[in-house]
């Protein structure tokens, strides 16, 4: 399992791993496959998969080492290099993708202390790498910065960089990150202090610079609750953020002002909330992913065992769950990812005829959960099992 220091006591772990993704210009990504890959904390070992796009179906490529307890994923644009965070082992591993998505292992970088989340850049210039430190140091929790020149990483100047914020004298806790299709800006989670924190970053040099008001409160609402936030997404528009509170079991939403709307004049990175926002989920919320050719989103629910689906609003931000609103996965769910632009037929459930395709990471057990999802109504069908090799599957990312 994962596990955070906390105070000198280990915790669990809660985390987003990433990514949905419909197309690259990567060979090894047609029009009928795609690729999937997987992180295993059971044997340290990540993982390649060919995606049968008609039927959702996994087929393996190759299986490469990670260091010890391996969290997040995050792959360039140009799904050419591809880069997993190890908690324990305090660093970053690179690897190369060929045409064919068959790994080849790069290097190590070091990063902070307690590496658990990371995000490329849409130009993929540059990896962000969220350090959640511990509960008792505020300088611990940071995020480092590197450029990316195949799968060589470069700290940039001045990395890494705090999310704490003037008041804070405990650690904040940085376990997620995210960075909007269009717009130098990025997000992130801080699970210590409940706040999300934004920031600009140079294009150039890829420095941090915190927007006005950041850090903010996950919940703005004096009526609500939401703590310890652990996994981010933002809407395929670019327009909003969603973050899951682990420890309040709801999902908040955030107009983000990055790209010119009618409630966003001039980009500066802000967040407001939406309304209504927070939203339920079910128990212990760690990850989201948006099927990004439909208003759709689906949460982890790590401890009720579940996925939750909801609707989306592309003009407001608003999260409406789906009847049911959620479905049961494997032991203890962590990561899933969204594989769209399928329009396969699902052999399990064959009433659903246009589809695509959700993956879960059951870090519990041995398994992938794998979903049709029907992109008529946004609802997923019976799930099928996937086995994985070495067991604690802790992040999916999909291509």
């Amino acid at each position: 399992m994962k596990f955070r220091l906390m105070g000198g006591v280990a915790g669990l772990v809660l985390i987003l791993a990433t990514l949905s993704c419909s197309s690259s210009n990567n060979s090894a990504v047609s029009s009928g496959t795609g690729l999937l890959f997987v992180a295993e904390q059971g044997n340290s070992t990540l993982t390649g998969y060919g995606i049968t796009l008609s039927s959702g179906g996994l087929s393996g490529i190759n299986a490469v080492a990670t260091g010890a307890s391996p969290s997040a994923i995050a792959i360039t644009p140009s799904v050419n290099a591809l880069f997993v965070s190890n908690t324990a082992a305090s660093f970053v591993t690179s690897y190369q993708i060929d045409s064919t998505g068959s790994l080849t292992v790069g290097s190590n970088t070091k990063t902070g202390q307690n590496p658990i989340g990371l995000a490329v850049d849409p130009a993929g210039k540059f990896l962000f790498v969220a350090n959640q430190g511990t509960f008792s140091d505020p300088k611990s929790g940071s995020i480092s910065v590197f450029s990316i020149s195949g799968t060589t990483l470069k700290p940039v100047t001045g990395s890494p960089f705090l999310t704490e914020g003037p008041t804070d004298t405990s650690g904040t806790g940085p376990v997620s990150v995210a960075v909007p299709p269009s717009g130098n800006y990025l997000y992130v989670a801080n699970q210590f202090n409940n706040t999300v924190s934004a920031f600009s970053f140079d294009g150039t040099s890829g420095a941090l610079t915190a927007v006005p008001g950041s850090p903010y409160p996950s919940c703005v609402s004096a009526s609500s609750n939401c703590t310890a936030p652990s996994g981010l997404g933002i809407s395929p528009n670019g327009a909003f953020l969603l973050v899951t509170n682990s420890g309040s079991n709801n999902v908040s939403s955030f107009a983000i002002c990055v790209v010119v709307s009618a409630t966003c004049s001039k980009p500066d990175g802000t967040m407001t909330a939406v309304t209504g926002s927070p939203f339920p989920a079910g128990i212990g919320p760690v990850a989201v992913a948006f099927d990004s050719g439909f208003n759709f989103v689906y949460v982890a629910d790590q401890q009720s065992n579940q996925v939750s689906q909801y609707s989306f609003s592309p003009g407001t931000g608003v999260l409406t769950s789906l009847s049911p609103p959620s479905l049961s996965t494997g032991s203890t769910p962590v990561s899933l990812a969204v594989r769209s632009g399928a329009s396969g037929s699902d052999v399990g459930n064959p009433t659903l005829n246009t589809l695509d395709f959700v993956y879960v990471a059951n870090i519990g057990g041995t398994s992938l959960s794998v979903f049709g999802l029907d992109t008529t109504n946004g609802l997923l069908g019976t799930p099928t099992t996937f086995a994985t090799t070495g067991g604690q599957p802790s992040a999916v990312a999909v291509k």
